[in-house]
């Protein structure tokens, strides 16, 4: 094996959630297509996702890492992965997340390990971070494929969000003030897909249009 041929260091994580180059490990080589998409709330991820599951071949949702306890009906390994607060510092500390944050006093994460076993098991794996995630994943990942959702406008998501009933007039008015910031991240990604009212379908389409030609070109991720 050649010095170029040597498997990149594993990494800890450093305190703002990036990753610092840690010699002690060794990552291993994985081929697939890693998906990062993201999306300010109420532009419909979360069902656009729905809609690639059924529609791509072989593909998966990672597990997003939590430090919360789990929910009625939740269940570890398929909602989230759980771990007390104190587990999950000790996971940052071993090097183990590719990137995480704290989300309403709440850690986050995305396990380098759980990506390679997905991409292991599927040829293609969606991960669904924020913009400041992607940042991070691409950080260690360049090879990953960004995809930003977005609504027509502002004022289409407003009215989205009015409509889910879910929301106080506070916390609409934080939704629609961090949309603003994610919305200004879009031409970071390497596609921006507009989800138009009433037009789910087609948007699934476009979205699984764009994985599947890059799908026909695995890339390799060090993990």
């Amino acid at each position: 094996m050649t010095p170029d041929d040597a498997a990149p260091s594993a990494a800890a994580t450093t305190a703002d959630g990036g990753r610092r180059e840690d010699p002690a490990r060794e990552r291993k080589a994985v081929r697939g297509l890693l998906v990062i998409l993201s999306a300010p709330s109420g532009a419909g991820k979360d069902v656009v996702i729905e809609g690639l599951l059924r529609e791509l071949e072989d593909a998966t949702l990672y597990v997003t890492a939590t430090s919360r306890a789990p929910r009625p009906g939740e269940i570890q390994g398929k909602h989230y992965f759980f771990y007390s607060p104190q587990k999950f510092r000790e996971e940052i500390e071993q090097g183990n997340f590719l990137e995480w944050s704290v989300v309403h006093g709440e850690y986050k994460g995305v396990r380098g390990d759980a990506v390679g076993d997905a991409l292991h098991e599927h040829r293609i794996v969606l991960v669904k971070p924020d913009p400041q995630g992607m940042r991070k994943l691409k950080a260690v990942l360049p090879e990953a494929l960004t995809i930003f959702i977005q609504p027509p406008s502002l004022d289409s998501l407003r009215r989205r969000l009015v409509g889910r009933g879910t929301e106080t007039p506070e916390s609409l008015e934080l939704r629609m003030k961090n949309a603003e910031i994610e919305m200004a991240a879009a031409p970071e990604y390497d596609h921006v897909v507009v989800n138009e009212d009433g037009k789910l379908a087609e948007t699934v389409r476009t979205v699984a249009d764009i994985i599947r030609k890059e799908a026909e070109h695995p890339r390799t991720y060090w993990l």
